[in-house]
């Protein structure tokens, strides 16, 4: 399978090349960066902005799929870059549609929108202050989606971290998740096997 990869140059994005070959699939990285990643066998790098739509187009054009792993930054510094999705989800979608590309896996977070309701009092507080501004963005960047035609698949991880894999981690439908106790961590190698 040819994956195009955006945020390949993050933490889980990172994480995602690696897998990804490993399991015999064609990543495409692009990303604004081409230098911070060494190309290699199964690895093509493909420099480029967000809002440059013909090299965007471009670089969907034979994807089987386009994986999504943008984000905010973590910590305080995110709190400067909480519309990083909002602003550059519709890009990615719009040039989807002009690469006859449908098929999108995107990183967002256990939290966003509706998903806070099975969460416990403590997440639920934090949901509402500490990553509000980020978690708003995250989900103006995918409301609009259901109305872009595409095939999307939401990945909702609690706490990011760098633990190694989980292999038992469990991967459920949000729609079958009743209650998330405390505030769990996944680690971002466990998320990009998912």
């Amino acid at each position: 399978m040819r994956l195009v990869l955006i945020g390949a140059t993050g933490g889980t994005g990172l994480h995602v090349i690696d897998q990804a070959i490993d399991r015999g699939h064609h990543v495409v990285a692009y990303c604004r960066r081409p230098d911070a990643l060494k190309p290699r066998p199964g690895l093509t790098v493909a420099g480029g902005h967000l809002d440059d739509r013909d090299a965007l187009v471009s670089a969907l054009s034979s994807a089987d799929a386009v994986l999504c792993t943008i984000g905010p930054k973590a910590g305080l510094a995110g709190m400067f870059g909480v519309t990083v999705m909002q602003d550059n989800v519709p890009l990615i979608s719009a040039a989807m549609r002009d690469a006859g590309v449908s098929r999108l896996g995107l990183l967002s977070a256990y939290g966003v929108g509706d998903t806070a309701r099975t969460a416990s009092p403590l997440a639920r507080f934090a949901y509402k202050t500490m990553v509000a501004p980020p978690d708003r963005g995250k989900e103006n960047s995918q409301n609009p989606l259901a109305a872009a035609g595409l095939d999307v698949t939401r990945v909702l991880p609690v706490i990011l971290d760098d633990g190694p894999l989980n292999p038992h981690a469990t991967v459920r439908p949000m729609s079958t998740v009743r209650k998330v106790s405390g505030l769990p961590k996944v680690s971002r190698a466990t998320v990009a096997a998912a």
